[in-house]
């Protein structure tokens, strides 16, 4: 008897089917959020035999429209700057955002922080908010005194459905906001049916509950076309999205104008330009017009 546990103790353990662990890791992916990557099986032992070869689909990004609809869907999105001293880029987006969600003095664009995260980033400036398209009594600013109040105050924002947009601004990647923070804060943007915006100050990827993960910095712009000497001039704010995680799709960069005077983003320049293979345009109402622009690669809010 004694010598039989003995042989059994000394019989290697079999490694779980490469199969096997490729679904799990696919399943945490879809329970963090994460966008579907390609995983390799290990290497197969010999008892295994060699793994089959398997063909692999290529996936295309998708257009910029689409990438702006899912930040402005019910439910949570997080936006990054790298710095918190580059954060005009990312606050300027976001107030894009804000003007493409119709924010207007009775369903405000609710903006929401601590003294702090104020005080590191700069307020945000009347004269600019009418530079960028937006009416600075559609903006209501909640200073809180710490992170959790904060939080607080955006949960409850985003439960009522009331404003616009919300948007939370924190520095950094607070345990707070990790991945039962940000879930809370998606299913009450989700039940609330109004999006709620995660904006941090120089954080860095990490799980969350939001489907969709940006980073901000500033883009070249295009001189203005309509002037005689239009090198001399500065033109449109320019934005380069890194998009970092978008649920079914790989990662990708787009570059973006934002057209303040007719309140869309339209497709930039260089290498990182938007896709613009199936432009549109919505209308108030949400339906798309007859006539399409191929340079208006977003949506937008007609004046």
């Amino acid at each position: 008897m004694a010598s039989s546990s003995s042989a059994d103790k000394a019989k290697p353990k079999r490694a779980p089917p490469a199969d096997l662990i490729a679904s799990l890791r696919a399943a945490v992916a879809r329970i963090e959020g994460a966008p579907a990557r390609l995983v390799l099986p290990e290497t197969p032992t010999e008892a295994e035999g060699p793994a089959p070869a398997r063909p692999v689909a290529a996936r295309r990004a998708p257009s910029a429209s689409a990438t702006l609809e899912a930040a402005l869907k019910p439910g949570l999105a997080e936006i990054h700057g790298s710095e918190t001293r580059g954060m005009g880029a990312a606050t300027g987006f976001v107030l894009a955002l804000g003007v493409l969600a119709a924010a207007r003095p009775s369903r405000p664009l609710l903006w929401i922080g601590t003294g702090l995260g104020f005080g590191e980033a700069g307020r945000l400036y009347a004269p600019g908010l009418l530079a960028a398209g937006l009416d600075p009594a559609a903006l209501l600013c909640v200073r809180a005194r710490c992170l959790a109040d904060a939080v607080w105050a955006a949960e409850e924002a985003a439960r009522s459905g009331l404003p616009a947009l919300t948007v939370l601004e924190a520095r950094g990647n607070p345990a707070m906001l990790a991945l039962e923070g940000t879930r809370r804060l998606h299913l009450r943007g989700r039940d609330g049916g109004a999006p709620v915006v995660l904006l941090r100050q120089s954080g860095q990827p990490e799980s969350t509950a939001a489907p969709l993960r940006l980073r901000i910095a500033p883009g070249p712009s295009r001189p203005p076309p309509d002037l005689a000497s239009p090198s001399s001039f500065v033109g449109r704010p320019a934005f380069a999205l890194d998009v970092e995680k978008h649920r079914g799709t790989p990662v990708y960069r787009l570059l973006l104008e934002w057209n303040a005077h007719d309140r869309r983003f339209e497709s930039g320049t260089g290498p990182a330009d938007a896709d613009a293979r199936h432009p549109f345009r919505l209308s108030r109402d949400g339906s798309a017009p007859a006539a399409r622009n191929r340079d208006v690669v977003a949506l937008g809010n007609a004046r």
